[in-house]
């Protein structure tokens, strides 16, 4: 999420001069982007939480990446690059929908996993409701044209089906539903 954000941010940057969407981007971005860095290491409080779990945390960073985060990467890329960096809103939306604190409690007692594992799930139950505001709040405020919210919700859809896709694969590969 971080590496997508900065890049936003860079490409938002060149174009802030003279697009007050880009620039109003800038702005929101600059102060977001520290509050996603959880870890010193990307993608470290991931493995923080699933070496609680007890898997062995190289062994976690040693895993291939999966088509469809692949994927997911490179069109948020290219549509920075190429369409408009507000694109990136897109994919923040889904981050405006985490797991709510009751459910993350659920799960904590269902799976009998030590608390510790569900470190970045308890954050985003507590952060997600006050990130959603303030990006809602932007959306609204950012002078948008009928373009960038069409860029917007293309980013938005390839990004749910691409994440829904990984995570059914995962299932299925954990066993834990049979593909059909």
């Amino acid at each position: 999420m971080v590496p997508l954000m900065e890049a936003a941010f860079a490409r938002a940057l060149e174009l802030a001069p003279g697009d007050p969407v880009a620039a109003g981007l800038a702005v929101y971005l600059e102060r977001h982007i520290p509050e996603e860095r959880h870890h010193p290491e990307p993608g470290g409080a991931c493995v923080d939480d699933l070496t609680a779990m007890g898997a062995d945390a190289d062994e976690v960073r040693a895993l291939p990446g999966t088509p469809q985060i692949d994927a997911l990467v490179a069109a948020e890329l290219t549509w920075i690059a190429n369409d408009h960096p507000v694109a990136i809103l897109g994919f923040l939306e889904l981050e405006a929908h985490a797991a709510d604190r009751h459910s993350v409690e659920l799960l904590i007692r269902r799976t009998n996993y030590p608390r510790a594992a569900f470190g970045q799930l308890l954050l985003h139950s507590r952060l997600e409701p006050v990130h959603a505001r303030e990006l809602h709040r932007m959306l609204d405020e950012l002078p948008l044209e009928e373009w960038h919210e069409q860029l917007i919700g293309l980013s938005a859809l390839k990004s749910m089906t691409l994440l829904t896709e990984a995570f059914v694969d995962a299932i299925v590969g954990a066993g834990v539903l049979s593909a059909r």
